[in-house]
This record gives C-alpha cells, sequence and structure tokens, in this order.
C-alpha cells in the first residue's frame, strides 16, 4: 500500500481542550464509549501518551497509547471525517508506534476493524486474535450482589499479570475505582460502574470451564445494578455461546493484531479485555 503524499505542515503534540472536544466529537459519530477513566488517564499520569495531529493548527487526529512494562497498546486512533483518505492515519500511527520503541518496547497490541486491517498488516502486525462485543441490557432493579472487599484487587492484578505476562496496576486500578469484583472458582472479573454504561472486564479464567464463565457472566448482571452491559471477549475463550445462553447479544467484532519481536498468541487466561478496545 503506497502512503498519500501529505503536502501541508503536520504537527503532533499533546492534546489541548479543543482537540479533546474534537476528538469526543468524532468518537460519538463512530459510536464509541469513551469512558471516564479513560480521559482521567490520558489526563493524568497518562498524559504524555495521547497525541493530537494537527495541519495548518486545525485539529485533524487524536491517538493514545498505553506504555505497559512489556508492551504498549494502541487505541482511540481516528482522523476527521473530512481529512481521511489523506494518508493522515498512517503518518500519525507510524509516529506513535516510533515514540512506543523509542523506549525499548517492541511489542505492540491493538484491536482493528476490517477498514483498518490493510493499514496495520503493512505496518508488520498480525492478527492473532478476534474480540466479539456484547452488549445486555440489565433492569435498575436486577440487583442482589454483595459488593467484594477491597483486598480483592490484589487478587484481580495478580490474575491479570499471569494472564498478559506485565503489570498493568495504573490502568485496572483506575478501572476499578467505583466497580465490584466477583469471582467464581478460579475465575475473577472486575464489573466497570459507570451510570448506565457498565463494562464487564478483565475477566480471567486460570481454568477453561463453561460453568465458572456462567457463573462470572450471572455474578456480573447481578453486580451490574442496571443499565448496559458491555463486555468484549476474545473470541478464543469461547465465552460467546455462554453469554448468548445467559442473554447477551453480539453487536460487533474485530481483529487482536500485535506486533512483536517474538511469535506471540492471545493471553490464554484472558476471556476479556479491560476496556472497550482504548486500554487493551
Amino acid at each position: 500500500m503506497a502512503d498519500t503524499v501529505i503536502k501541508a505542515p503536520l504537527t503532533i503534540l499533546r492534546p489541548a481542550i479543543h482537540d479533546w472536544g474534537a476528538f469526543f466529537f468524532w468518537a460519538q459519530d463512530e459510536g464509541w464509549q469513551v469512558l471516564p477513566p479513560e480521559t482521567a488517564l490520558f489526563r493524568g499520569p497518562l498524559a504524555g501518551w495521547a497525541f493530537a495531529l494537527r495541519q495548518d493548527d486545525q485539529t485533524c487526529g487524536f491517538v493514545t497509547a498505553v506504555p505497559y512494562p512489556d508492551f504498549a497498546w494502541i487505541g482511540n486512533l481516528i482522523i476527521a471525517p473530512e481529512m481521511r483518505g489523506k494518508g493522515l492515519g498512517r503518518h500519525l500511527f507510524d509516529r506513535v508506534c516510533e515514540k512506543i520503541r523509542q523506549t525499548g518496547i517492541d511489542s505492540i497490541w491493538l484491536t482493528a476493524s476490517d477498514q483498518g486491517k490493510p493499514l496495520y498488516a503493512s505496518r508488520g502486525f498480525q492478527e492473532c486474535d478476534r474480540v466479539e462485543r456484547w452488549q445486555m441490557y440489565i433492569p435498575a432493579h436486577y440487583h442482589n450482589y454483595t459488593p467484594s472487599l477491597d483486598t480483592d484487587l490484589d487478587t484481580l492484578l495478580k490474575a491479570d499479570q499471569q494472564a498478559w505476562n506485565t503489570d498493568r496496576r495504573l490502568v485496572l486500578q483506575y478501572l476499578a475505582t467505583g466497580g465490584e469484583i466477583i469471582q467464581a472458582g478460579k475465575s475473577i472479573a472486575l464489573v466497570q460502574n459507570y451510570g448506565a454504561v457498565k463494562v464487564l472486564g478483565p475477566w480471567l479464567a486460570m481454568e477453561d470451564t463453561a460453568k465458572e464463565h456462567v457463573a462470572i457472566i450471572l455474578a456480573a448482571t447481578r453486580a451490574s445494578g442496571g443499565g448496559t452491559l458491555y463486555v468484549d471477549i476474545l473470541e478464543s475463550s469461547g465465552a460467546g455461546a455462554m453469554l448468548e445462553e445467559c442473554g447477551f447479544t453480539r453487536s460487533g467484532d474485530c481483529a487482536l493484531m500485535v506486533a512483536a519481536g517474538r511469535p506471540t498468541t492471545s493471553p490464554e487466561k484472558a476471556v476479556s479485555l479491560a476496556s472497550l478496545g482504548s486500554l487493551g
């Protein structure tokens, strides 16, 4: 794929308020769920990893990255609708990959739509799994779950580190604020609470058993307190059939892709991502 020649000067810099405003507008138009902890992270401890692309002082692109100790995750890559097809997405993506690799990280993960896959494949990314989005509306009165103890966060962090082989404590602590941790046998998951929007993730299973999958799903619906519960599962986990059986509807899917210096597969003990695509 040949890159389009970009004639006007481009700058990539830390987003200002108006850049964030443009990003939220585009994201809403795409139907993305941009949740509060993402904004808090990228305007707080990860402020150096949110990037706005400007051309002639006009905001025309946005992207974020999370540099975990052993790999990085790229999310929220978006170009202004009227600026697409000019090579700006490739330019922004290449620059953020370059910045990541300058830190010594050589493994980069992301999720990709079928439209975006050719770009990432041309940069050495390979599909290693599919990510399925499932969702379910839960009535507000459906809540009879006892909140877990705060100490269970350590158990969740240890299970997540075992699955992904890296420490994601910073991000997971933000996601866990106001949420509930649920457990079933050797499986553990976080139910994130953002008012009418809930997210089930990360969901880790030390043993692949349908019984534990169903127990986690039912516990998550009880812990949600009402609203729409979303979960992005790895297709390889096999949890989709149990989600459908419990009343969830599949609303989309995308590719899980990775570029690494060594052969890499999706983490075997991870059932779902910790976020809706942007944080891994």
